[in-house]
C-alpha cells in the first residue's frame, strides 16, 4: 500500500510518498507526476521519499526517470540517503530493492 499527497504552491510542485513503491502503486504515483509536469511545466517538481519503506525494481526505474528530467529527490532517514546514493549513481545498471521493514536491501 502507498499513499501520494500532492502540495501545489505557485512555485513548485512536491509528491509526498510513504509506503511501498511498488507494482501498480509506481502507474499511480507517474500519473501524479505526468499530470503535474504537463500542469506546470515550469514549475520545480519534487519528490519526498521520507516514509517510503520499500522500493521494487520498476519504483527504482520510475525514481530514475523523475530525477533525470529534473526531479529533486528529498527526504528524512537513512533509508532516504540510501535511496539518494543510488540514484545518484550514474554508473548503475542494476537496480536494488530496499525493504525498509527489514532493512536490508533485496
Amino acid at each position: 500500500m502507498m499513499r501520494i499527497e500532492v502540495e501545489q504552491a505557485d512555485d513548485h510542485l512536491t509528491l509526498r510518498v510513504a509506503g511501498r513503491l511498488s507494482g501498480a502503486c509506481v502507474a499511480a504515483l507517474e500519473d501524479c507526476w505526468r499530470t503535474g509536469r504537463s500542469q506546470s511545466p515550469a514549475r520545480k517538481q519534487f519528490i519526498d521519499l521520507s516514509d517510503v519503506t520499500s522500493i521494487d525494481k520498476t519504483g527504482w526505474r520510475l525514481l530514475r526517470q523523475m530525477h533525470r528530467d529534473g526531479v529533486e529527490v528529498a527526504g528524512e532517514g537513512l533509508a532516504t540517503e540510501t535511496i539518494l546514493d543510488q540514484l545518484m549513481d550514474k554508473d548503475q545498471s542494476v537496480y536494488e530493492c530496499f525493504d525498509e521493514t527489514e532493512n536490508r536491501r533485496v
